[in-house]
């Protein structure tokens, strides 16, 4: 018999201490391809500050992420971490896309997992950041390593509005 998983995210706690974050909140919407809100039964992420500011990642992977039988595809994992990274560097006031992305898949992951996604700036200068991160399952395993390399957008590629946020979190 299959493992039946639910279709929804379960309810999850964070420490008191962490705050809901929107790195992308100035066209946060239901159309980005990893949803902040329940939509789908596919990727969900949740971003949080904790007391000292840094960004704290929470991350589901439902049915729809399936890729072989009962575990995680791949590439939702890479989306995730990409996703998830680039987050950290614009809750520094830096919009960036990516560059290259270089993930070490440590563990397969089963779908309906909830995972932690710890992330660090290891280098940034006015026009380029590398980030690192391990996602990892809810108990402790590493499932997957990421490192990436990001290039600041240029100001007139900026939505209207956008530039006023990000240079507020510049300001913090």
């Amino acid at each position: 018999m299959a493992n039946v998983v639910n279709a929804a995210p379960p309810e999850v706690t964070v420490p008191d201490s962490w705050k809901p974050a929107k790195p992308f909140d100035a066209f946060d919407t239901v159309g980005q391809f990893i949803p902040h809100a329940v939509t789908d039964d596919r990727l969900l992420v949740r971003y949080f500050q904790d007391e000292t500011g840094a960004l704290k990642t929470w991350a589901w992977f439902g049915p729809g992420a399936e890729g072989a039988p009962g575990r995680v595809h791949g590439g939702s994992v890479s989306a995730m971490l990409d996703e998830v990274l680039g987050a950290a560097v614009w809750m520094t006031g830096m919009p960036v896309v990516t560059v290259t992305l270089k993930i070490r898949y440590r563990h397969p992951l089963p779908v309906g997992t909830i995972c932690d996604i710890e992330t660090t700036i290891e280098r940034m200068t006015a026009k380029r950041a590398v980030v690192t991160g391990v996602l990892t399952a809810r108990g402790g395993k590493a499932i997957a390593e990421a490192e990436a390399l990001y290039f600041r957008l240029p100001d007139s590629e900026l939505p209207p509005g956008l530039d006023a946020i990000l240079a507020r979190r510049r300001a913090q």
